[in-house]
């Protein structure tokens, strides 16, 4: 059986298929048309974009009629004013799913320079809640570049519709769950316990995906803690939700587990675990997630100081200079527990200057 398709890449080629017609390439148009309707049929249920694909379609239409010269069965002025409202909730689009494309793929810095494209068309929106999902997804973006105060603009802007809405309640408890993983990262961890134990109140026996991600990251709030133990009951149970353990997230949490039990010394379950986790990165192309997997192996299993410099790399080579940090104080403390000062003392400086990278880095603006 074929595995199902994730939304943000059939929103990309969608956005693909809507700039050939925007070039009128008929035939190319044609032929994208022809692998979206095929890709829809695998793709997870997503209204957005089986609405995106609708939009694109009409105009694809309009484009095939304009270019065949056929009549088209409705009023030339009310068709000329759809389509001059319709393309720029296009361009809308058009920006905001290749956004999301990039972000699947972990290309954060590329998903925010298309996201803050969308925004200036945001006036073509006129729904409030798909601007609110926006502003949703955008923050989600500022956070996974270490962008926190953009990140908290953003979310909270979010939340403000989605917390009055019970029909947005889901999406409000994911969005306080954002909100408490950065206060995680800023080390504030009281504040962010008490969020996440309120959510988790409102997620349990309802919501089974968002229950999962609160205890995914009440887990990883242990783990900068060192409180092991505890965290890998935390990952654990995240594992046990089918909704999470077959998920992108899930092998994001088999990784982060596999790592807890290498630093635990439990070297049977954990590489099980570990080479499941890399081969699911692999697949779905995390390349920070693939970085961490060879870290892992190569400090805890191999003994293999060239392939651990080798996954710091690429870490820094896809500036994701929070993990980095993580994983280098993570390395740090190994060598010191070993007595070895020298590479201790080494990673440590590395960590430092990761966090000085994370506080510099930016979004470059047209």
């Amino acid at each position: 059986m074929s595995m199902s398709l994730a939304p943000a890449e059939v929103g990309a080629k969608i956005a693909k298929w809507y700039s050939c017609i925007r070039k009128r390439d008929v035939e190319q148009a044609k032929l994208l048309k022809n692998e979206i309707e095929l890709m829809l049929d695998r793709m997870k249920d997503d209204e957005k974009v089986i609405s995106y694909y609708q939009l694109v379609n009409f105009r694809h239409q309009l484009l095939l009629e304009t270019i065949q010269k056929n009549e088209v069965d409705a009023n030339q002025d009310d068709l000329a004013g759809i389509q001059t409202l319709s393309d720029s909730y296009l361009n809308f689009m058009y920006y905001f799913m290749s956004g999301q494309d990039e972000f699947y793929l972990g290309r954060y810095k590329s998903a925010i320079r298309l996201y803050k494209v969308a925004e200036q068309l945001l006036e073509s929106v006129p729904d409030e809640s798909e601007r609110a999902e926006f502003y949703h997804r955008l923050g989600i973006g500022y956070y996974r570049i270490d962008q926190y105060t953009f990140a908290v603009s953003y979310l909270e802007q979010a939340l403000e519709f989605f917390a009055k809405r019970s029909e947005y309640e889901e999406r409000a408890l994911n969005t306080k769950l954002i909100l408490a993983a950065i206060s995680t990262e800023l080390t504030r961890y009281d504040e962010a316990e008490f969020i996440y134990q309120e959510i988790l109140k409102g997620a349990q026996d309802k919501y089974p995906v968002t229950h999962a991600l609160i205890l995914r990251s009440l887990g990883l709030n242990r783990v900068r803690q060192n409180r092991l133990e505890e965290a890998k009951m935390f990952l654990m149970d995240a594992l046990y939700i089918s909704e999470h353990s077959e998920s992108v997230v899930g092998s994001k949490t088999k990784y982060n587990l596999a790592n807890i039990l290498l630093r635990l010394d439990d070297s049977v379950h954990s590489r099980t675990l570990l080479d499941e986790a890399e081969k699911e990165v692999k697949r779905l192309r995390l390349t920070d997630y693939i970085a961490k997997c060879k870290i892992s192996r190569g400090l805890y299993i191999k003994h293999d100081p060239a392939l651990v410099e080798e996954g710091i790399q690429e870490l820094k080579a896809g500036e994701y200079y929070f993990d980095c940090s993580e994983v280098a104080e993570e390395i740090a403390n190994y060598y010191d527990n070993k007595g070895d000062s020298q590479n201790a003392l080494k990673y440590m400086r590395l960590a430092l200057q990761m966090r000085i990278n994370q506080s510099c880095v930016g979004v470059d603006q047209e």
